[in-house]
């Protein structure tokens, strides 16, 4: 019993990892699909894939609606994360 008040408030007192609000995470968010909707020519060339700039786009946009259900501001921050870290990655492999 006691364990379980534990964890509720440590739930309760967690930070947000990156963003302060919603807002801020909605905000980071688009930035960083601008940065990826940019790279994908670059993507493309370098990487030789067999797809079209605007099938590449389409999926990036496919991939982002996927997760616009999310509102827990530390998992967008994760995701957000995630991506930038590949999106970097991708940019120094070019």
């Amino acid at each position: 019993m006691a364990a379980r008040e534990a964890a509720r408030t440590a739930v309760k007192n967690v930070r947000p990892i990156l963003s302060i609000d919603s807002s801020e995470a909605k905000k980071r968010a688009l930035n960083l699909y601008k940065a990826w909707y940019r790279q994908m020519p670059y993507v493309v060339m370098d990487y030789d894939i067999p797809k079209t700039v605007p099938q590449l786009r389409q999926k990036l946009r496919e991939e982002f609606e996927k997760n616009k259900h999310i509102t827990d501001i530390r998992v967008i921050d994760m995701l957000v994360i995630k991506l930038f870290v590949n999106c970097q990655l991708s940019q120094q492999l070019a």
